[in-house]
């Protein structure tokens, strides 16, 4: 399956940048998730396999907490940040859809935020402000200033020599 943005590429635009969800943004998933499944297997030993209430209880954990850990996987890898050589496109949703595509010359400016573990881990809010409007902050971006580096290359590319 192709991706959002391969689909709707125009014909010469190139892509300078891909950005990707940090995987830490879904940490608490990943950990709930794992704690479900593992209390279901400790259950399921210590049952011994014999109770039938105990095994549907014991289904329901596993099925639960491979649930949070699965959501959290399809939210990542259904979220798309890309910057080409002449607009920043983003798309999140696998069954619905949600797109914002801003043209680089209509971009103002980007807003990097990071935590103490944001920066320690390399992630981080990003707000791209354009011209009379601006993108809702894009949560748990990994590697943050290398988007923002990559988009002061593109936005060079991105004007004319003659309005510079």
């Amino acid at each position: 399956m192709s991706s959002y943005v391969d689909a709707v590429l125009a014909e010469g635009e190139r892509i300078v940048y891909r950005a990707s969800i940090s995987h830490w943004k879904y940490f608490l998933s990943y950990l709930v998730g794992s704690l479900f499944v593992l209390s279901a297997l400790g259950a399921y030993i210590a049952t011994e396999n014999t109770a039938g209430a105990a095994l549907a209880m014991i289904a329901l954990l596993l099925a639960a907490g491979l649930a949070l850990i699965l959501s959290a996987v399809v939210r990542r890898q259904t979220t798309e940040l890309v910057l080409t050589d002449r607009r920043i496109i983003t798309k999140r949703g696998l069954v619905s859809r949600d797109t914002v595509e801003i043209n680089l010359n209509k971009v103002e400016s980007l807003h990097v935020n990071q935590g103490l573990m944001g920066r320690i881990l390399n992630y981080g809010d990003v707000t791209v402000v354009g011209t009379g409007a601006s993108l809702e902050p894009l949560r748990g971006i990994a590697r943050p200033l290398e988007l923002r580096k990559k988009l002061g290359g593109g936005m060079e590319v991105a004007v004319p020599k003659s309005d510079r």
